[in-house]
């Protein structure tokens, strides 16, 4: 009895299997229907649309990227050239009571 089940829903199992296999792949041909044509449409605007906005958001990450390290380098230049300055110019013991 327990083997006839495992048989028989094993078989089950292999003819849903058999008839999902054999269902009909969607077919690209334009048909007429307009409800199909508005899917399709609607679709393939979003598709487009989701195209345009990866490439804007990868090119927006770029700008912003390129301008963060222009902004470190500027910073840094400018770090440099007042350390720069600084060590050259004498300080006199008058100009360190100044700010007090």
């Amino acid at each position: 009895m327990k083997a006839r089940h495992i048989l028989i829903s094993s078989i089950f199992m292999a003819m849903t299997g058999a008839a999902m296999a054999q269902s009909a792949a969607p077919s690209t041909a334009p048909t007429t229907d307009p409800f199909v044509q508005k899917r399709q449409a609607d679709s393939d605007a979003k598709a487009d649309y989701k195209a345009k906005k990866k490439e804007a958001k990868a090119e927006y990450k770029s700008d912003k990227k390129s301008a963060k390290k222009s902004l470190k380098n500027e910073k840094a230049d400018s770090t440099a050239q007042r350390n720069a300055e600084l060590a050259a110019t004498p300080k006199d013991k008058s100009d360190l009571n100044k700010g007090q």
